[in-house]
């Protein structure tokens, strides 16, 4: 009988850089305390295609960086692909380098650099202590917090950032761009998506749409300077916009350029930035 299920486990008193390659599933990642790192593979559908896939897949030890990798045994053409489950336990700051076709990834704890590739799957990261490098077609995604600079690049999946401490660099074509708090600079392109940046405190925010509603926030005591312009569409602001910045204006800058073909442009009163 083929496996089911396989366990394996490393020695890593410094974190590692996991190496994720799958074409479907689901992986988990849970950085913790931990000098140690663990991968469980588990069979997600009781066929051939998968068992075969789990007893064919790569788990080792290269250097510094865990490889996973499940192949394509069994599947193809004319045929589906497995459905395994990756489990990874790892210390924290752990590097995360991930691609995949269909299968959904998950992160809880802190990762360090971390990049993602997928299809379909939705992604969904706690906090990602350093760089951040997303490319998804159609899935979701949904970081809570970045330490560093993220570059997020998506089709038809909406996108929803928590906190981004470092710049901002976001493209999407249909899907929707929430972002609740960033840092530093923010540039996002959408071409029907809308975009909403519920508080900004200082740096270059470029926000620019085709056919997208615009929506930023300002912070409580943020200087502002505003190039803000639709074709067709309304463009407002909730704040007290002068020519020039009052001489007794003291705290945080922030440039703001908004532009839409037909889409609304709206400045509100965002709240204040939480202390990093």
């Amino acid at each position: 009988m083929e496996p089911r299920e396989q366990n394996h486990l490393f020695d890593t008193v410094e974190a590692p850089r996991l190496r994720i390659r799958t074409p479907s599933g689901q992986v988990s990642v849970e950085s913790d305390e931990t000098a140690e790192t663990t991968v469980e593979l588990e069979a997600l559908r009781n066929d051939e295609v998968t068992r075969s896939a789990i007893e064919h897949a790569t788990v080792e030890r290269r250097g510094n960086e865990i490889v996973i990798e499940i192949g394509k045994q069994g599947w193809g053409f004319l045929g589906r692909s497995p459905e395994v489950g990756i489990r990874v336990r790892c210390p924290h700051g752990s590097a995360l380098d991930c691609t995949t076709a269909s299968a959904d990834v998950e992160a809880d704890g802190r990762l360090g650099e971390t990049s993602v590739k997928t299809a379909s799957g939705d992604i969904e990261l706690s906090h990602v202590g350093g760089t951040l490098r997303v490319h998804s077609a159609s899935g979701d995604v949904r970081v809570e917090s970045i330490d560093g600079e993220a570059q997020v690049k998506t089709v038809s999946g909406d996108v929803r950032v928590g906190v981004a401490r470092s710049g901002l660099s976001a493209n999407l074509v249909s899907g929707d761009l929430e972002v609740d708090e960033a840092h530093s600079d923010v540039s996002v392109n959408t071409v029907s998506g809308d975009q909403q940046v519920r508080s900004i405190c200082t740096g270059q925010i470029n926000l620019q749409s085709v056919s997208g509603d615009v929506q930023v926030g300002v912070a409580p005591g943020t200087r502002i300077f505003i190039d803000a312009s639709s074709t067709t569409g309304d463009v407002s602001s909730a704040l007290d916009v002068t020519d020039t910045p009052s001489a007794s204006a003291v705290g945080d800058e922030a440039k703001l350029r908004l532009k839409s073909v037909s889409g609304d442009i709206a400045i509100v009163r965002g709240r204040p930035a939480e202390v990093s």
